[in-house]
C-alpha cells in the first residue's frame, strides 16, 4: 500500500493523474476544416494572376508578340439609357507590376560584320525605364560567347528607342530597372 502525502497531492503528476481526459468533439474538428476551406477560398479569390512569381528574365523582358485588349466603351446612347441609380462595378485598382516592354518595339539587327565573321553570343542589357516608360539609360550587364562591340552597339542603338508600359506600385506609375537579354545566333537568319 502506498501512502500519499500533501505535497504528492499537488505535485504535477497526481494532478494529470486525477483530471480526467474529453474527447475532442467532432463538431470542432468539421468546424476547423471548413474554416480551413473557407480561408483556402478567399486567399485564392483575393489573389489575382499578377501576384506569381515573375517569369524569368529571357521570357518577360522580350516585347509582346499581341496586343493586349483594349475595353471597349458602350456607344453614347446607351450610356444615356442607363439610369443613375444602377449598380456600378467598381473599377479594379492596378496591381504592382513590372515595366512591360511594348510589342512596336523593333528587335536588334545583326551586324553585317558580325555575322560575316560568325559572331555569336547573348547580350544582356540594363535599362533604366521612367514613370512615362521611357528609356533614360542603358548599359550591357553582360555577355555569352565571343565578345563584339558590334552586338553590343547594335542591342543599345535598338533599346534606347524602345517604349514600356511603365511598372506600377500602389496605382502609380514609378521608375524601374529592366534587364533585356539578346541572343545574336548565325543559325537564327
Amino acid at each position: 500500500m502506498t501512502v500519499t502525502t500533501h505535497e504528492d497531492l499537488h505535485s504535477p503528476q497526481m494532478q494529470q493523474d486525477r483530471t480526467p481526459r474529453r474527447a475532442t468533439s467532432p463538431w470542432l474538428w468539421v468546424a476547423l476544416i471548413v474554416a480551413m476551406f473557407a480561408a483556402a477560398l478567399l486567399w485564392l479569390r483575393y489573389s489575382g494572376p499578377d501576384e506569381v512569381a515573375p517569369a524569368p528574365v529571357g521570357e518577360r523582358m522580350l516585347p509582346a508578340t499581341e496586343q493586349t485588349p483594349v475595353a471597349e466603351t458602350a456607344p453614347p446612347a446607351a450610356r444615356q439609357a442607363t439610369p443613375a441609380t444602377s449598380e456600378r462595378k467598381a473599377v479594379p485598382a492596378v496591381r504592382n507590376r513590372e515595366a512591360r516592354p511594348l510589342a512596336s518595339n523593333s528587335k536588334p539587327d545583326y551586324p553585317a560584320a558580325a555575322l560575316r565573321n560568325g559572331v555569336q553570343g547573348s547580350v544582356i542589357a540594363s535599362l533604366d525605364v521612367d514613370t512615362r516608360g521611357n528609356v533614360t539609360n542603358a548599359a550591357i550587364v553582360s555577355r555569352s560567347g565571343k565578345r563584339s562591340r558590334d552586338l553590343d552597339r547594335a542591342v543599345l542603338r535598338t533599346v534606347q528607342n524602345w517604349k514600356f508600359q511603365p511598372a506600377m506600385q500602389d496605382g502609380r506609375a514609378v521608375a524601374s530597372v529592366v534587364r533585356v537579354p539578346v541572343d545574336f545566333r548565325t543559325e537564327q537568319r
